[in-house]
């Protein structure tokens, strides 16, 4: 017995569809998740004169719960970019 996906198929479409929202919503809990991060940054820069050494500092100063293997952090001048 030979089964075929195509586009035609209904549940093929439904999963498809719902892939793509799945992979939607990741990115854009990520692209959140490293706003909310690059502002507590910029909250500690002004509390304490000085970026964080780490992202753990950050994390137990703000009490994010971060994955900072997630992340490139530069303690210099405090930017951050996500891992690709």
């Amino acid at each position: 017995m030979v089964v075929s996906c195509n586009d035609n198929n209904p549940a093929q479409q439904y999963s498809n569809t719902m892939t793509q929202s799945y992979k939607s919503a990741q990115k854009l809990d990520a692209s959140v998740n490293i706003q909310q991060v690059q502002k507590s940054i910029q909250e500690f820069y002004a509390a304490n004169g000085r970026y964080p050494a780490d992202l753990n500092e950050l994390s137990t100063e703000s009490g994010l719960a971060l994955k900072s293997n997630n992340y490139v952090y530069n303690p210099e001048n405090g930017t951050l970019a996500e891992k690709q």
